[in-house]
């Protein structure tokens, strides 16, 4: 699946709006390494600033806005980078997307491939500090349940959220530097809990 978009280093001024939200939010992490936080009620605050100052000029193709990945879990400790989905008219040009979250701020970091079905766009305040994921892809995908099942799951158990917590902890302290190594060594606790999952698209 090719886009044409180019990878972007440098960011239009980001929107006043996204850099209030994002202050004082305890986010942030440099590009490839991999640190774990406390969980904070920070992090839900920062998804609601982003999402209020996105929406004054989001498009009619972007069709849900979702918090999802560690931070979007209560009391699961995180890498703390906030990550969002956005949900993408099935079949609609990705023109206005992009469009929309270059002129905010944003940096387009890729495009969709057979490994990854989401566009990844970031917001960085410094060069090489990652506060936010955005991930666009098509709204109803099975990508797209797949990310609100399991953060719903972990929402409501439990054992799960407190092993995921553990295990996030412990491959952190041996990939510090790696982060590829780090999300390797998770996926086979993110398949394992996502099979058999449902979430409403």
């Amino acid at each position: 699946m090719t886009d044409g978009f180019l990878r972007s280093e440098d960011a239009a001024p980001m929107a006043p709006g996204l850099v209030a939200a994002l202050r004082g939010t305890e986010l942030g992490v440099r590009r490839g390494t991999v640190e774990i936080a406390e969980p904070s009620p920070r992090w839900a605050q920062a998804f609601d600033g982003i999402v209020a100052a996105l929406e004054p000029a989001r498009p009619a193709e972007a069709l849900a806005i979702e918090h999802i990945g560690s931070t979007s879990v209560p009391g699961l400790p995180a890498k703390p980078i906030l990550d969002l989905a956005i949900g993408q008219q099935p079949g609609s040009s990705p023109q206005p997307l992009h469009e929309w979250l270059m002129s905010a701020g944003l940096l387009y970091r890729g495009e969709a491939d057979e490994r990854r079905p989401d566009r990844i766009y970031a917001l960085e305040l410094e060069p090489g500090i990652r506060l936010v994921n955005v991930h666009v892809l098509d709204h109803g995908s099975d990508q797209w349940r797949r990310y609100l099942a399991f953060r719903d799951h972990l929402r409501h158990r439990r054992a799960d959220r407190d092993a995921y917590g553990a295990l996030k902890r412990r491959i952190a302290r041996e990939h510090p530097e790696d982060r590829f190594a780090y999300l390797q060594a998770k996926a086979a606790f993110i398949t394992a809990r996502s099979t058999g999952l449902s979430s409403p698209g």
